[in-house]
């Protein structure tokens, strides 16, 4: 927040004309990085989705590929929740290409759990809501990581946010 652009420039060794040429304003150079990285998060989903996977062996697959995503991103992720939004929301974008980008999300996360209600794994009534469901767990488990000053494992979070998901979405089993 405090960072200009003539120091963002210095620190990647983009002369100003460069840089304004593309970015005529930090909350422009923003926007674009919460584009560029959403769109690999949304690479990582349709990843996960392609596979033929149980609905819940994919979300599982999901929530862990995006814990490692943004513990390898801790800067991004930080920027991210600073932007002070629900992830569950779309984010306001100009050129729409965010929005375009979170709403793919969710829609293909919303498949998974169609699929899993329809062969009985999910227990819920709106695949849309579940799919949003499922972000802002994903939002609060590694907010509350950041706020807790980063100690937590990889193992540990994904752990914390596998059990909240299956205690909000999976089928109990029963007694046979």
């Amino acid at each position: 927040e405090t960072a200009t652009l003539q120091e963002i420039g210095r620190r990647v060794g983009l002369s100003m004309g460069t840089i304004y040429s593309v970015f005529p304003s930090k909350a422009d150079l923003l926007a674009a990085i919460l584009t560029d990285r959403g769109t690999k998060i949304l690479s990582l989903v349709e990843e996960v989705v392609r596979t033929s996977d149980s609905p819940k062996d994919s979300l599982k697959r999901l929530l862990e590929g995006y814990i490692d995503f943004f513990l390898g991103h801790t800067n991004f992720l930080r920027m991210h929740l600073r932007q002070g939004s629900a992830w569950i929301l779309s984010p306001e974008a100009v050129d729409g290409s965010r929005v375009r980008v979170w709403s793919e999300i969710h829609r293909l996360q919303a498949d998974i759990f169609r699929r899993g209600l329809r062969d009985e794994s999910f227990v819920g009534d709106d695949p849309e809501l579940m799919s949003k469901l499922f972000s802002a767990i994903d939002q609060v488990v590694l907010a509350d990581w950041v706020g807790d000053g980063m100690k937590r494992s990889r193992e540990s979070l994904v752990e914390r946010m596998s059990r909240m998901v299956d205690r909000l979405f999976s089928r109990p089993l029963t007694a046979p």
